[in-house]
């Protein structure tokens, strides 16, 4: 039989002789005689669960965030380090303003920095 003779029937999309079909008809006779099955045609279709939604979290407040002072085991060790010493000095600062300006003055200078707004010498008035 020469290539010709092969046709695709439209419902099975089985490749058959042209024996298997009745004159021009585009379905062979199989598909003609047995009743159509369900689903046969039909495309997959695949389905995800998903996790039922939980309730939100409610939003951060906002602004400035609350310090982490006396929680314990927060951060690194660097970062409790640093922290410490920030809370010892924001202490010297205000138990010690004229001192403390005049030491944050000369280290300024000493790192290339403009003064702060701090007078030069408070005795000098």
């Amino acid at each position: 039989m020469a290539m010709a003779g092969w046709r695709r029937c439209d419902r099975c999309r089985r490749v058959l002789p042209g024996a298997e079909f009745d004159g021009d008809a585009t379905t062979c006779r199989a598909c003609l005689t047995l009743p159509v099955r369900a689903g046969r045609m039909t495309s997959a279709v695949t389905r995800t669960r998903t996790a039922p939604r939980q309730a939100a979290a409610p939003p951060a407040p906002s602004g400035p965030r609350p310090a982490l002072l006396g929680v314990v085991g927060s951060g690194d060790l660097e970062i409790r380090e640093r922290r410490a010493r920030r809370a010892a000095l924001e202490t010297l600062a205000v138990s010690h303003p004229e001192e403390f300006g005049l030491i944050l003055r000369d280290a300024r200078l000493v790192e290339g920095l403009r003064p702060a707004s701090i007078p030069d010498d408070p005795a000098e008035g």
